[in-house]
């Protein structure tokens, strides 16, 4: 695959210029060009040579959705991956009717956001609602008491939900159109975190007692 050329819209510089410099330093994708609010982005040039668009929705004078639309409506072809700090079941599914091809949050890690920008490129939806769809209750997904007690992410749930289902880390990247890489570097946060040195059995039992899964005697 050519280098990939990025557009970052977000109205906070510090996170463009981070996101640049982690971006830059691949040699699969080089950005080409910022702005820092919806009406510059929809009318820049550079919008027309670049591959994916990393689009914040709090954008000023022109919010992110809007922006889409716009961009939608004019016929641009480029890939759109909303990258925003909103949670929101709802903003999913109304980013993805207008044209977006991605979402993903500020909180998830960069090789993460590499990730995505990866498999949008190739022509897949990468979107949050179809995993939560397929691994279970969104109400324990959302549970953020639960997070924040044992300091697990969201996307960490949902890798011990995989694991306890004895998906391999293979499997698990598919699933969730991450590499593998990126799935071993949870796990080893998992295991960190949970004291559980790399133990399954020690893992479903975390996972039982806590309500990510069901009792074994109902799988």
């Amino acid at each position: 695959m050519k280098q990939l050329n990025i557009f970052i819209a977000d109205d906070h510089p510090f996170l463009i210029q981070g996101i640049e410099k982690h971006l830059n330093a691949d040699d699969r994708f080089k950005v080409i060009g910022t702005c820092s609010n919806g009406l510059a982005l929809i009318t820049n040039n550079l919008l027309r040579q670049s591959d994916v668009l990393l689009l914040d929705l709090n954008m000023p004078h022109l919010n992110g959705l809007d922006s889409i639309s716009r961009l939608r409506d004019a016929g641009h072809a480029i890939k759109i991956i909303v990258h925003t700090s909103y949670d929101s079941i709802g903003l999913i599914k109304d980013c993805r009717k207008r044209g977006a091809d991605g979402y993903i949050l500020k909180t998830s890690e960069l090789n993460e956001l590499t990730d995505t920008i990866m498999q949008v490129a190739i022509g897949k939806k990468v979107f949050p609602e179809s995993v939560v769809a397929n691994i279970g209750s969104e109400s324990f997904y959302l549970h953020d008491t639960f997070l924040k007690k044992f300091k697990l992410t969201k996307r960490e749930v949902e890798i011990i939900r995989l694991v306890c289902k004895n998906l391999k880390t293979k499997d698990i990247a598919s699933a969730l159109n991450i590499s593998e890489f990126t799935v071993s570097t949870h796990r080893k946060n998992i295991n960190f975190k949970l004291g559980i040195n790399d133990s399954l059995i020690e893992l479903f039992g975390f996972a039982q007692k806590n309500g990510i899964i069901e009792n074994y005697s109902n799988n």
